[in-house]
């Protein structure tokens, strides 16, 4: 059921029952008006509320409260400059970001179920990513912004990943670390993981896959959670962020349970640990 509601509702930056969770879709060309963006969603709209003079407006798509904001001219902010910078596709974003001429600002209060929020809110920005007039898709809670073809792709993969930012870098020359940035905004905690077993492509898989597993059990990462990075165990444990970002989780490797005794042997065999050299 698809119903309007007041325009004047609920901020973007605000929500009374949980995170309001909020997708930036950078156009080619500015909409006329918020009707002929909801035209491609909704397309069996009114045309009373299709016509409507509105830049935003508010509807409830899947019993979800979607507010919908159309603006014109090319999105300047900050934090958009320093998502390109960061993205590993930093070429291809500069390129999609520098053509853009509107945006489209989706956001959603999550209410009592931010899993089902969040994987509709997914799928609406897919929507208009994926239409001749998107060319990029920036999340300001995540600090990222990627191509409209990657996030696409990765929606239709794993809805569950692009709430969520992961960096990884070299710490040096034996070892590396992989970061994730939006988790918190979601209501867990963000998770990094510092290994000397995989290179930064590999840590930046493997965390990325483990905390969308998280999720997709509708679970978020908390502390004594155990992960599989790697084929390994990894306990959760509170720590402080290597990157500045303050109280998060880093994933531990746990011990391996003793092995049972051989045959007339006077005692059990020493515990390993996974993920060490």
């Amino acid at each position: 059921m698809t119903t309007p509601s007041d325009s004047s509702a609920t901020p973007v930056n605000a929500g009374p029952a949980g995170p309001v969770l909020r997708a930036v879709v950078l156009l080619r060309t500015t909409p006329p008006g918020v009707g002929a963006v909801l035209d491609l969603l909704l397309p069996d709209l009114s045309p009373q509320i299709r016509d409507l003079p509105l830049n935003r407006l508010t509807v409830t798509v899947n019993d979800v409260a979607v507010t919908f904001e159309v603006a014109a001219g090319p999105l300047v902010a900050r934090e958009l400059d320093y998502a390109v910078r960061q993205s590993p596709l930093r070429d291809l974003v500069q390129a999609a970001v520098a053509q853009h001429e509107g945006f489209l600002v989706l956001s959603a209060d999550s209410g009592e179920d931010i899993f089902r929020a969040s994987e509709l809110l997914a799928n609406v920005a897919a929507t208009y990513a994926k239409d001749d007039n998107g060319l990029a898709v920036w999340l300001p809670d995540a600090d990222h912004v990627t191509t409209d073809v990657m996030y696409v792709g990765e929606v239709a993969q794993r809805s569950a990943q692009t709430w969520f930012h992961t960096m990884a870098a070299r710490m040096d020359e034996t070892s590396s670390i992989a970061h994730t940035i939006g988790v918190h905004h979601l209501g867990g905690g963000d998770v990094q993981l510092r290994t000397s077993s995989l290179d930064p492509a590999g840590a930046h898989r493997e965390l990325r896959g483990a905390v969308a597993t998280l999720l997709e059990a509708r679970t978020f990462p908390t502390p004594g959670t155990v992960v599989t990075i790697a084929g390994a165990p990894h306990v959760l444990t509170p720590a402080s962020s290597v990157l500045g970002m303050g109280d998060v989780l880093e994933a531990v490797p746990t011990t391996s349970p003793p092995a049972p005794p051989e045959a007339g042997a006077d005692k059990p065999k020493r515990r390993g640990w996974f993920g060490r050299r």
